[in-house]
């Protein structure tokens, strides 16, 4: 459980950090230290950003520490910032310093050494603060929690490894919550070495003994373990549970890191996307076991060997690619609604109360209750998607529109934002113009749709397809004065490309006829 306030100790911010991503929460986690204050900043249990009070953490001056700014180039954006009160970054951008690429590159390592520095503070406070976020002060970036903690630990001396550890009679277990197991967090041979030895029976010291690593990189790996909360305090004391947890951790976890199967080769982007919304569709129509992909013989340890290989594929943590970003809300669905199938068949007895739903008609799987609810929940997520695309956030936006989407299928308007907020990111046009498409079926009567459906086409240089699209729209909005311009403005583009071509076509004949009576 987060306590609002506390002292920073040894392992505050690693355990802060598991237990804000863990619970979901939106704020920021703020520590002090002296006169010197870090913001760490989540949204729904994932870091987006950061924030410092110190000079050398400030990003002008941290893009000069690196090198990739010059002393000249750095006072000049600072003068331009007093003058005009913009933001460095915009400045340096505009001064042609460094590429918008470059800056976001550049934020997000500054952002991290940031947040890793608070892995080496031993003193000061720290309170979590759960008012909304300054979105508009903020750059939106997605970090695994996992990596952070194992990249932050990975240079603390012996001293602060041992006092952080429990005594060494103390006996661990793996995690009970598999949203720790299957988080996105790359363990060391070491690490891994060691967790596959954890079964809830042996203590730190039998682990010391038997791994082969040493004591001190053994303890480290414990350590790492321990902050990940991929390992816990505790005794497993039935044998059964004991052989099912280490096959779990051994299979699932261990030996998918080092040694992937020839025979799978890992899908691409494309197609791992693909696989992730056909589940997330097919979720409305599936009880609980067509969830799990098993029947209704299935014994316990096939229940649990089908929830853990799917917590492996759709845990949210698991994915942080960038062309992934738009579909976190629908992982955490897919997850947790795996997760709710897992639960309702673990044991017996909820078993057999499930069963009888079955029997009696009555087990029909609902994601949401009612039309009514459904139609509440999309306009908070469109009205979530709007706010995102006001600020420029066009991969949140996405999300939300998809969810508006997927609550609300006739809804053309919430379909049309979707479509506007894909055209907005890099390699998503062939999505967007789909869905515009799409919106323009349900509501052939919006000119928005067509205008919009066309400059996406002229954006990409084909002209012949965007008139078409304005036509086309003519036809169903006769009198549209905006389309009837688009149409005529992108007609004379046309025209005026024919007569250059006609030009150049006359220019090269000349240069030809003058090489052949030479």
């Amino acid at each position: 459980m987060i306590t609002p306030v506390g002292d920073i100790k040894d392992l505050t911010a690693p355990l802060l950090f598991q237990d804000l991503r863990t619970e979901m929460k939106t704020g920021t986690l703020i520590f002090a230290h002296d006169t010197t204050v870090k913001k760490v900043f989540f949204q729904k249990g994932d870091i987006i950003f950061a924030s410092s009070n110190l000079d050398a953490d400030r990003l002008g001056d941290y893009l000069l520490g690196i090198g990739k700014l010059t002393q000249a180039q750095f006072d000049a954006s600072t003068e331009l910032i007093k003058k005009t009160g913009k933001r460095q970054g915009t400045i340096l951008v505009e001064l042609g310093f460094i590429s918008p690429q470059d800056l976001v590159a550049g934020v997000k390592t500054q952002v991290k050494q940031i947040i890793l520095s608070l892995f080496s503070w031993r003193n000061g406070r720290y309170i979590f603060d759960d008012s909304p976020l300054p979105l508009s002060d903020i750059i939106l970036l997605q970090m695994s929690t996992g990596n952070l903690i194992i990249e932050g630990v990975r240079e603390l001396d012996w001293q602060v490894v041992r006092k952080s550890l429990p005594p060494l009679k103390t006996v661990l277990r793996p995690a009970s919550d598999p949203s720790h197991l299957f988080q996105c967090a790359d363990l060391s041979p070491d690490q891994t070495t060691v967790f596959s030895l954890v079964d809830g029976n042996k203590t730190i010291q039998e682990l010391c003994a038997i791994s082969g690593q040493g004591d001190f990189n053994t303890l480290k790996a414990i350590y790492v373990l321990l902050s990940l909360r991929m390992v816990e305090v505790g005794e497993i004391k039935a044998d059964k549970a004991k052989q099912f947890v280490r096959k779990v951790v051994v299979e699932n976890i261990i030996t998918p890191q080092q040694t992937p199967a020839a025979s799978e080769a890992p899908l691409s982007m494309s197609e791992t996307r693909g696989v992730i919304l056909k589940a997330f569709e097919e979720l409305e129509k599936q009880d609980h076991y067509q969830v799990l992909g098993v029947n209704q013989r299935a014994t316990d340890e096939e229940i649990r060997k089908a929830y853990f290989r799917l917590a492996k594929i759709y845990h949210p943590d698991r994915h942080y690619e960038p062309e992934m970003a738009d579909l976190k809300k629908t992982l955490e669905a897919l997850f947790t609604r795996i997760h709710t199938a897992y639960e309702a068949l673990n044991t017996q007895s909820e078993r057999n109360k499930y069963n009888m739903l079955i029997s009696s008609g009555t087990a029909k799987v609902k994601d949401r209750e009612t039309v009514i609810e459904k139609k509440s929940q999309a306009a908070e997520q469109f009205n979530n998607g709007m706010k995102d695309y006001k600020i420029g956030n066009f991969w949140g936006a996405v999300e939300a529109f998809r969810w508006a989407c997927q609550f609300a299928p006739e809804n053309s308007e919430y379909l049309f934002y979707k479509g506007l907020s894909l055209s907005r990111i890099p390699r998503r046009n062939h999505e967007a113009e789909e869905d515009l498409r799409n919106a323009i079926g349900l509501d052939p009567t919006n000119g928005n749709y067509y205008l919009e459906l066309g400059n996406l086409y002229l954006k990409t240089g084909m002209k012949s397809r965007a008139a078409a699209v304005f036509s086309e729209g003519l036809q169903a909005i006769p009198g549209s004065e905006r389309l009837q311009k688009a149409l005529t403005d992108v007609e004379g583009e046309q025209s005026a490309d024919k007569a250059e071509d006609k030009d150049k076509s006359g220019l090269f004949k000349k240069m030809f006829k003058g090489k052949d009576q030479k």
